[in-house]
This record gives C-alpha cells, sequence and structure tokens, in this order.
C-alpha cells in the first residue's frame, strides 16, 4: 500500500521534472515556467490561467501569434511577465492591472495595437517596463508618472 501512494504523488507532481517548468518545494504547485527561445508557435492556452501560483512566466523570443487570452487576475503573485519577440496582438490585456506584485513586464516586439494602457500606472512595483516595437498609437499616459520603482522604461517602434 505505501508503495502506491508513492507512486501516485510522483506520478502526480512528474510534471515538475519537466524542462522549464519550476515548481514549489512545499506544495509542488507550479511556479515558473521558463520556455524562452523553444521555437513554440501557435496560440497560448487560456488554460495557463489555471496555473494561479505562477510568479514567473518567460515565452520570450518563440512564435507564439494571436490575442493573448490569459486571464491575468488568476495570477496574483506573478512578478516577471516576459513575452517579448512573439507574434502577439490585440489589446494589452486589462486583467494585468490585477497583477499588483509585477515588476517586470517585458512585452515588446510583438504586434498589440490601440493606446498604451492608463491601468501600467497603477502596476506600482514594476522596475522594468518594454512595450517597445509595437503598434501603439497615441501618447503616453500621466499614470505612467506613477510608477515611482520605474527604472527602465522602453515603448520606441510604436506610433507614439
Amino acid at each position: 500500500r505505501p508503495l502506491q501512494c508513492t507512486l501516485k504523488l510522483e506520478l502526480k507532481y512528474f510534471f515538475c521534472q519537466w524542462n522549464g517548468v519550476s515548481c514549489s518545494r512545499n506544495s509542488q504547485r507550479v511556479v515558473a515556467l521558463n520556455l524562452t527561445d523553444k521555437a513554440l508557435e501557435g496560440t497560448l492556452s487560456p488554460y495557463i490561467s489555471n496555473l494561479s501560483f505562477l510568479q514567473v512566466l518567460h515565452l520570450s523570443n518563440n512564435i507564439f501569434h494571436g490575442h493573448l487570452l490569459v486571464d491575468f487576475s488568476r495570477f496574483p503573485l506573478l512578478k516577471i511577465l516576459s513575452i517579448w519577440g512573439n507574434h502577439f496582438k490585440g489589446l494589452i490585456p486589462q486583467t494585468l492591472s490585477h497583477c499588483q506584485g509585477l515588476q517586470t513586464l517585458s512585452a515588446g516586439g510583438n504586434q498589440f495595437y490601440g493606446s498604451i494602457p492608463k491601468f501600467l500606472g497603477s502596476l506600482s512595483e514594476v522596475k522594468y517596463l518594454n512595450i517597445g516595437g509595437n503598434r501603439l498609437t497615441g501618447t503616453i499616459p500621466v499614470a505612467l508618472g506613477n510608477l515611482s520603482k520605474l527604472e527602465q522604461f522602453f515603448i520606441s517602434e510604436n506610433r507614439i
């Protein structure tokens, strides 16, 4: 009986051994995905929102495309979102406003359009913000002046 229990636990958390997946030691919850430079192609599944303990999401320099249909309100612990160098399009998701601990937002080199969202100014922990190389239009919102911890800001190659 104990062997059967051990086997079930090992199979249940097998994904924690996958390349690019990091889990917490205690709860074995996925806390980080580092899938940068993996030549991944396609749309990003909205089911990624089920990883509610996620703190780090690195998906940069792949071939993801389409709208970013991720419910970021399900990621209250997210600190780093790095999706630069893909082909994501559409508006920058409003649900990012729920990621109040976000320190890095690297979304440059995609095809996001529309105006720069004012809610970005409410992400008070942001130190690094890269939204350059998209199709953003309009002006820089005054609200971005609220980012007192901001150290690096990239906005070039847009239609500002």
